[in-house]
């Protein structure tokens, strides 16, 4: 676009947005656009309103938004919303104002892009709800790049809104949302019901919610895929996970791992194309791995067991023996067992392993590991290499 085409644009989409959250009974007290696309709409509390009452404008102005955004009537838009105090001062002809709500607000809206939503609100926001509180959703505790403390978060799915098709099934998108409020608070614990963070039942909750949310929309949600994420890379809750929940930062170009990574993908890519868009670009497979927990002391498998399994060893240590007891091997995070089985005459297992810490591990079962070639061809490989003399 040109200088003069940028500038009808955006005046144009300013001007679509203020009359969405200036009019009607939801109709906020302040809209002012900054820093190009971006703007910030101001509830104030009216005569008579209360606190509640103040939210639930607010979050009726969102939803109007998100409406006009599936219309076609405004492009994509992100929305934070955050309840805070706001200071004003007059400077001259200005009306300046400060308040750690608009960081906060301008935080969540980044964070829509994370977590796949277009809607996303602190937990006052949430709970002020009357009648859009069937329709909300917990999203997770997090602490944003820059806050020291976590913000709750949650959004709104509902008919028409967030991948949800306007001829969404209600009952079936009650049973995500309520097995998605049971997921996260699993996951981030809730003191007045005495339930303390337990990853192994949230994630257990996260995989029934992404059952159900696809069956009642054919979609992906992206905020329950990127919990589960968590999950799987931190199997246990971090020792500042009580105090800051997820950590999310904003990373400022790529790093060299991350250079690295683009750049071995390539090489992959180079020396085997198939392989490449097997492994690397159609990643459905590491759905097939579902997460497993055990306890210290526990046998994972035993020597002359029908294989039931491969495992990734993502959190912990295991001690790996013979038929006779006698310690064969010590492995920790990044390992994999269990493959050796599928590639003996007999398909029996050939080590017994037995946890030596609490462990959590990544679990593909034999059915999807057969029906699966790409994974069979590249275990395939780590038994025939394991085979080789030691």
């Amino acid at each position: 676009m040109t200088a003069e085409e940028i500038r009808d644009f955006m005046i144009g989409y300013h001007g679509l947005m203020q009359s969405i959250v200036m009019d009607g009974d939801h109709a906020a007290d302040d809209f002012e656009p900054c820093a190009g696309d971006a703007s910030i709409v101001i509830f104030k509390q009216k005569d008579g309103e209360d606190r509640e009452q103040k939210c639930r404008r607010a979050l009726k102005a969102a939803i109007e938004i998100v409406r006009a955004i599936e219309a076609g009537t405004i492009p994509f838009t992100r929305i934070g919303i955050y309840v805070g105090e706001v200071i004003e001062a007059q400077f001259g002809k200005l009306m300046l104002r400060f308040g750690s709500c608009f960081a906060a607000a301008n935080r969540l809206e980044e964070l829509c892009a994370y977590f796949g939503t277009t809607i996303l609100m602190d937990r006052e926001m949430a709970l002020a709800q009357d009648k859009e509180a069937r329709h909300i959703v917990a999203i997770g505790k997090v602490t944003p790049k820059g806050f020291e403390h976590p913000i709750h978060v949650y959004s709104v799915y509902k008919p028409g809104i967030h991948k949800c098709p306007s001829g969404v099934d209600e009952a079936s998108l009650a049973n995500f949302i309520q097995l998605k409020n049971e997921a996260i608070e699993h996951f981030i614990g809730n003191a007045q019901k005495g339930i303390t963070p337990n990853f192994q039942l949230a994630e257990h909750k996260l995989h029934q919610a992404e059952m159900a949310f696809r069956k009642a929309t054919g979609q992906l949600d992206v905020a329950t895929l990127r919990i589960s994420e968590y999950i799987h890379e931190h199997p246990y809750p971090l020792d500042t996970f009580e105090k800051l929940g997820m950590t999310i930062d904003e990373k400022q170009g790529q790093s060299i791992g991350i250079r690295l990574l683009l750049l071995s993908q390539q090489l992959i890519k180079a020396f085997d194309q198939e392989f490449y868009y097997a492994l690397v670009e159609n990643t459905k497979w590491e759905n097939l791995f579902r997460i497993k927990w055990f306890k210290e002391g526990d046998v994972i498998m035993r020597v002359g067991d029908e294989p039931n399994g491969i495992y990734y060893l993502a959190r912990g240590k295991v001690r790996v023996e013979d038929a006779g007891g006698n310690r064969i091997a010590d492995l920790s995070e990044g390992d994999i067992f269990g493959e050796m089985a599928y590639f003996t005459m007999d398909r029996k297992r050939s080590a017994t392993v037995v946890a030596t810490t609490d462990i959590a591990v990544r679990r593909i079962t034999t059915e999807d590991f057969e029906k699966t070639p790409m994974l069979h061809s590249l275990f395939a490989e780590i038994a025939k290499r394991r085979t080789r003399p030691v």
